[in-house]
């Protein structure tokens, strides 16, 4: 799993084990509904959940209990570049999370 800078972002295998664990889930900030990404990467839809990033960013508080229950959810956007500073913003409030490297496009490439 690589590190870059603080930020913690892992690669479609890793992440695939994690969530095919029980471990972790992913979780879209897309914007739109979650079948794409899981008809994506030939996963059972109840292993993707989707979460706006502006709720998580702006709502401290209110993290949602559905993530609480994972090691460090997976968070996925369309390029990787929103998922990456999400995870930057709740790492500075000791939320650990993972952002897909390269997003839907990088797995787009791989599939």
């Amino acid at each position: 799993m690589e590190t870059a800078d603080s930020v913690d972002e892992i690669e479609l295998k890793d992440a695939l084990e994690l969530v095919n664990s029980g471990k972790s889930i992913f979780v879209w900030i897309g914007g739109w509904t979650t079948t794409p990404l899981a008809e994506l990467l030939e996963i059972d839809r109840s292993k993707v959940v989707d979460e706006s990033p502006f709720k998580l960013i702006l709502d401290e508080k209110e993290y949602p209990e559905e993530l609480k229950r994972y090691e460090r959810p997976i968070f996925v956007c369309e390029h990787g570049v929103s998922s990456y500073e999400l995870v930057k913003e709740l790492s500075a409030r000791g939320i650990k999370s993972y952002s897909l490297k390269g997003g839907m496009a990088g797995i787009r490439q791989w599939a």
